[in-house]
């Protein structure tokens, strides 16, 4: 027994000293020191903010990678990157349309490299310049809405400068970011003062657009007091949804709660239209809504979560008796037609960062402008991001001019003749 294990000692110390020293960080193998042949056939093809460059691979069988070395718009050296099993390379990140020379090397597993081979790119108009073509702003309450094109998806943002008025100073006021092709921007909280603003658009390469500038003034914007809302009696309203069509109360979507387990929700199954009615507390020229969707797991952009609804308003809500069973309507008058849109597009039960953050903002409505003062609003829900037969909401968020904030006195219905 002793002579087999000094047998098998012996014969373990020969073949540990027999062995090299092996690194899994090393590539396996050894280095013949000799570089790959370099890339050939080199083609390019210019698109917005970039190019593509497709090649022939050389031979060599320890071939790794291609890199690309060049300058980017802001002076900064760059590189880029592709398999040596892809015979193409993108670069992107280019600020304007000018002449770049740019290196290609082929590279083996031991980063032995090829002789460089140089070509030229000339990068088409880049995004953030088509986006800024395209800009255009109107002035609204507490602020302006910018609308935008953005043909190429590119991922930008839009910035807005204005005038500080203590150091008298263009500085930054808020950013958008978007991936959407087209689209609009609410700017808000701004006084209704006169200012400078500029507006101008940024990528992910820092590569910045000239700026829009211009001067003007805002409207007022009241943000509605919540606590003076009231869900108004719907056994008093014609088509409103009654009390047993009801799984927890509307008062939940004006509580201040924006929380996945704090929402309005109509019972299931109840068939569309879903109305139902606030008293405001008081008479106000409606600018703009913000609604917040239930963000669980399972309801985001889905579960009952308002895809298309209109709202309406009145001044005083007609006496029962005058009310119609034909026209539940009568007496309203539309301030709204809203349809809530997913920005990815994403089937249901798919999001995107995009998506999410929206959620977590809150989805923004303007009423129309032309629309008269209101006291009651009236939502009406038509269709929900789901087939889902009910419908669920966990707060909004109401703003506008207020003309009167006590009309007889706070939290009171005008629903004097309401149905025994």
């Amino acid at each position: 027994m002793k002579n087999r294990l000094f047998i098998f000692g012996m014969t373990l110390l020969l073949v540990m000293a027999g062995c090299k020293e092996i690194t899994l960080l090393h590539p396996f193998g050894d280095d013949d020191g000799v570089a790959p042949g370099p890339v050939s056939n080199v083609k390019v093809r210019n698109f917005s903010g970039g190019a593509t460059l497709s090649y022939t691979l050389p031979q060599d069988e320890d071939l790794s990678y291609v890199l690309a070395t060049f300058t980017g718009t802001n002076g900064e050296a760059r590189q880029a990157k592709a398999s040596g099993y892809s015979d193409s390379l993108v670069l992107e990140g280019f600020g304007d349309t000018k002449a770049y020379e740019v290196e290609l090397r082929a590279y083996d597993k031991f980063e032995n490299a090829s002789e460089p081979v140089k070509v030229k790119i000339n990068p088409l108009t880049p995004p953030i310049q088509k986006v800024f073509e395209s800009l255009k702003y109107t002035i609204d309450f507490g602020g302006f809405v910018v609308t935008f094109d953005n043909p190429d998806k590119a991922d930008i943002g839009i910035y807005i400068t204005r005038r500080d008025p203590n150091t008298k100073e263009m500085e930054f006021y808020d950013v958008y970011f978007t991936e959407q092709s087209s689209g609009k921007y609410s700017v808000r909280g701004l006084p209704d003062e006169e200012n400078d603003f500029g507006i101008y658009v940024q990528d992910y390469w820092n590569n910045t657009s000239k700026t829009l500038t211009f001067t003007d003034t805002p409207w007022r914007e009241d943000e509605l007091d919540n606590t003076k809302y009231v869900t108004v009696d719907p056994s008093g309203i014609i088509g409103d949804l009654q009390a047993k069509d009801i799984h927890h109360p509307w008062s939940n979507i004006y509580d201040g709660v924006i929380d996945c387990w704090n929402y309005g929700h109509t019972k299931w199954p109840v068939a569309f239209p879903h109305r139902f009615t606030i008293d405001l507390g008081v008479i106000v020229k409606l600018s703009r809504m913000k609604e917040w969707q239930r963000n669980c797991d399972d309801t985001r952009w889905q579960h009952g979560g308002w895809r298309i609804f209109n709202v309406y308003g009145c001044t005083e809500i007609l006496p029962y008796s005058e009310q119609s069973a034909s026209d539940p309507l009568k007496g309203w008058t539309l301030i709204g037609a809203f349809e809530s849109i997913k920005p990815s597009g994403l089937p249901i039960g798919s999001v995107s960062d995009e998506d999410m953050q929206l959620l977590i903002d809150g989805e923004e409505f303007s009423f129309d402008r032309d629309a008269p003062a209101v006291r009651y609003i009236r939502f009406e829900v038509l269709k929900v991001h789901s087939e889902s037969l009910f419908s669920c909401l966990s707060e909004i968020k109401l703003w506008g001019q207020i003309e009167n904030d006590d009309p007889d006195g706070p939290n009171e219905s005008n629903v004097n003749d309401k149905k025994d």
